[in-house]
């Protein structure tokens, strides 16, 4: 019998221990805001309205880990969007974990992760954006909100952003961070019978961050599930100085479709810097220029400005403003050339 006792509290430690090394962490952000928009018809009317996730888009997650001994942790994370405003998921198909769903292992040699996943080219847009991936609704990086493409190029494949897609299905990512260097590369086979390469993505980037100086580059080809080419890159780089911390990007895709090349590219630069306790002011400039068959071009130009004011490490309140000005084949549905708006909102997060 105290042989028995003795194993049973020996399992009940062991089981501790276990428990012990693993975590989960249930986290998420909640963002609404009012917000009034100029010229959004062809009447010139303004709008107001109540807008969700503005400042940053609304999330609940479930992220864990697990100590495997030896160095080596399994990992995994779930995360689902929705909207402030209705409560509804974010995304017209329903899908519940439409944000991130992947599981993986990591180590000293690294990180695997396979799943849905954000790319590296958005994860390089992220890291050279002034705003440091606010107020997505309105800037053009990772979805090309604001800026709508000519049907012919939509169709074609071509994105209105600077990230080659924000997030890949089926992904296989592999990084590597040393110190102030890390190194990324992905694949997401297209899982066409018979053909490979279709509907397929592979990508290779490179970040650096040491605190002072930061520079970042990343390549990505995709094939659509027609067979046709897509190239695109992001660079940038900055400096933190003075508390002061300065961005410059460029990106550029390239869309094959039938012997028509389709372009578009994103030029960007922008400042933040805390001005008072808890008070930080944001500016930046972004340019989308638009390339197509017989000579069709088009222009966007956007200046944000922005203030977000910490009550904590969690909520915070926000005030922006943004100057849109259209030209050629990127002049919106509405006819209108420019366009103002202006949002108010708090951020909390969990």
């Amino acid at each position: 019998m105290k042989k028995t006792h003795i194993a049973l509290a020996l399992a009940l430690l062991a089981a501790a221990n276990v428990h012990a090394q693993t975590s989960v962490t249930v986290y998420g952000s909640i963002d609404a805001s009012v917000r009034y928009q100029t010229n959004v018809d062809a009447e010139g009317n303004g709008l107001a309205s109540v807008a969700s996730g503005q400042y940053y888009s609304n999330r609940l997650g479930f992220r864990g880990v697990e100590d495997l001994g030896g160095g080596l942790k399994a990992r995994f994370t779930l995360e689902s969007g929705f909207g402030s405003d209705t409560g509804a998921l974010d995304n017209t198909n329903n899908v519940l974990f439409n944000r991130t769903a992947s599981v993986g292992l990591g180590g000293a040699w690294g990180n695997v992760d396979i799943g849905r996943i954000y790319t590296i080219a958005f994860r390089t847009e992220k890291f050279l954006d002034p705003f440091d991936h606010h107020y997505t609704p309105i800037v053009p990086l990772s979805s090309g909100a604001g800026t709508t493409l000519p049907a012919a190029a939509r169709t074609a494949g071509l994105g209105a952003g600077a990230s080659a897609g924000t997030r890949f299905n089926n992904d296989i990512q592999y990084s590597l961070a040393k110190g102030p260097l890390t190194l990324r590369a992905e694949y997401a086979p297209g899982e066409v019978a018979g053909d490979a390469g279709r509907g397929s993505a592979r990508a290779v980037g490179v970040q650096y961050d040491n605190k002072s100086l930061l520079a970042a580059g990343v390549y990505t080809q995709r094939e659509t599930t027609t067979g046709f080419k897509n190239r695109a890159y992001v660079i940038g780089a900055g400096f933190v100085a003075a508390g002061t911390t300065v961005k410059v990007g460029h990106s550029r895709e390239k869309q094959d479709a039938a012997g028509t090349d389709y372009r578009n590219q994103v030029s960007w630069a922008g400042a933040s810097r805390d001005v008072a306790p808890a008070l930080e002011a944001t500016v930046a400039f972004y340019r989308s220029r638009y390339n197509g068959p017989a000579a069709a071009e088009g222009k966007r130009d956007l200046l944000l400005f922005g203030l977000s004011y910490a009550f904590s490490k969690r909520t915070n309140l926000y005030a922006e403003l943004d100057l849109n000005r259209y030209d050629g084949a990127l002049i919106p549905s509405s006819g209108q050339e420019r366009q103002r708006g202006t949002s108010f909102g708090i951020n909390h997060l969990f």
